[in-house]
């Protein structure tokens, strides 16, 4: 199995993750010389791959969890 067809795990953590980039920093960060909307085309494509990974499993373990959670509930 390749690394990136990994798939999420019943023990696997969830972390919210959040980068915080100051404007004068931004210049370091991105080459000189490319596009905006180049640099906004792949990231949108980055950003929709990680989203279709990953978001089923995210959301089918949420579910899952939620539906425990309810079993409980009733069962009290």
């Amino acid at each position: 199995m390749d690394e990136h067809d990994r798939k999420l795990m019943e023990d696997d953590k969830i972390y919210d993750l959040v980068d915080v980039i100051d404007e004068k920093g931004k210049e370091a960060i991105l080459p000189a010389g490319i596009p905006d909307d180049e640099v906004r085309e792949v990231v949108s494509k980055v950003a929709e791959r990680i989203a279709r990974e990953l978001f089923p499993g995210i959301a089918e373990r949420v579910i899952r969890e939620e539906i425990d959670k309810l079993k409980k509930y009733q069962g009290e």
